[in-house]
């Protein structure tokens, strides 16, 4: 792909929710260093690459799909059990509604099983996704069954505004977490997957806030003791500034033990060739939020933190070697700056294109994460 200059944003419209996609922002402008204008992206991040090198927080995990290796043509026990063994903290699932419901009443929890047990195996802390969307396209996973009865196109009003799509949820949630709850290696439970944003990707699809918190209820009143609640939210490119991610973030603090923020750093503007990256703006609200988090006694977590390209036209970004959006470089930046911030877990997005990778014969992904865990 044709390599262009740093867009400024001081001088174009700003990006609104519905034009970013998937690509959802939060500050840290570290990563800033590797765009055409560095002088700039070293005074808003404060680091340098000497500086920035294989620092980590005290925790570090991932989120592994195994939606995403069929987009990859992976085995997903081979991946899973691969990338465990490079010793994260944290491994956050993802409990697919389509693949565990097939039919109506009729559930499969084969794959979660084996993911669960393996977990339990390698010794690594699980976060279990439950509800109606979790992470990868399409995000909001229903069961044909569903969908051939209920209308899931949801815009304008939130999906559970349907009553049959909200009761089934809260049916499977409750089945689900029945089923899980007992895993030993399951310590959190992350209701919905950034239920509030509102996405081209996911068609303009999104959760009422009353709804979630019927949700966080259910799982609360099924849940071990020792089990915590997890909420995941964005932040609106490139300035932080959209009042519906402050009022997410509030309605997540107030529900939650832990709640996680989605940090992206250079993304594409829609189909164009253009990327957007975020402002000083993005790393100071990121860091009112983890000062906030702490105050309240909540944990604080990067819920995905970009560890693997996103270029338009591509579901899965293969086509090349190499790509503007995220370099193993990159990463090494985006760690070291939300550790400075104050973050102390952080999950990075994207094992699965480093596992690719390395299968391939490209090792430089692997071996970054490996060092960086290692730090």
């Amino acid at each position: 792909m044709k390599r262009i200059e740093k867009t400024n944003f001081t001088t174009e419209p700003r990006l609104t929710r519905r034009q970013f996609t998937l690509f959802l922002g939060s500050s840290v402008s570290a990563l800033m260093a590797l765009s055409a204008d560095r002088t700039k992206a070293a005074s808003l991040a404060q680091l340098s690459p000497q500086t920035a090198s294989r620092k980590r927080p005290v925790y570090l995990g991932t989120t592994f799909s195994q939606l995403q290796c069929r987009y990859l043509g992976l085995d997903y026990q081979k991946s899973f059990s691969h990338i465990c063994s490079l010793g994260f903290d944290y491994i956050r699932l993802c409990s697919y509604w389509n693949e565990i419901e097939p039919l109506k009443n009729q559930f499969d929890f084969t794959i979660l099983d084996w993911l669960l047990d393996e977990s339990h195996r390698q010794g690594i802390a699980v976060v279990l996704t439950v509800g109606m969307k979790s992470p990868r396209w399409p995000e909001f996973h229903f069961p044909k069954w569903l969908s051939d009865r209920c209308d899931t196109s949801g815009n304008p009003k939130p999906l559970d505004r349907n009553e049959q799509i909200a009761d089934h949820t809260l049916q499977f949630i409750e089945t689900l977490v029945k089923h899980t709850r007992h895993a030993p290696s399951l310590k959190y439970w992350q209701v919905e997957n950034e239920p509030f944003t509102r996405l081209d990707i996911t068609a303009g699809r999104y959760l009422s806030y009353g709804f979630v918190r019927r949700e966080v209820e259910l799982v609360r009143s099924l849940a071990l003791p020792q089990q915590k609640v997890l909420m995941t939210n964005s932040l609106t490119l490139p300035t932080a500034d959209d009042a519906e991610d402050d009022r997410a973030f509030r309605e997540s603090l107030a529900l939650a033990d832990a709640v996680g923020m989605n940090v992206y750093t250079k993304v594409p503007i829609g189909h164009s060739p253009a990327y957007l990256e975020p402002e000083e703006a993005y790393r100071t609200k990121l860091k009112e939020w983890q000062k906030m988090l702490v105050h309240m006694g909540k944990e604080d977590w990067i819920a995905e933190a970009q560890a693997e390209p996103w270029e338009p036209h591509e579901l899965v970004a293969t086509r090349k070697t190499d790509y503007l959006s995220s370099t193993p470089k990159r990463v090494e930046y985006i760690v070291a700056a939300l550790t400075d911030i104050g973050y102390s877990r952080v999950l990075l997005w994207g094992c699965e294109y480093w596992y690719w990778n390395k299968i391939n014969g490209r090792n430089l992904w692997w071996w970054t994460v490996q060092k960086l865990l290692e730090a």
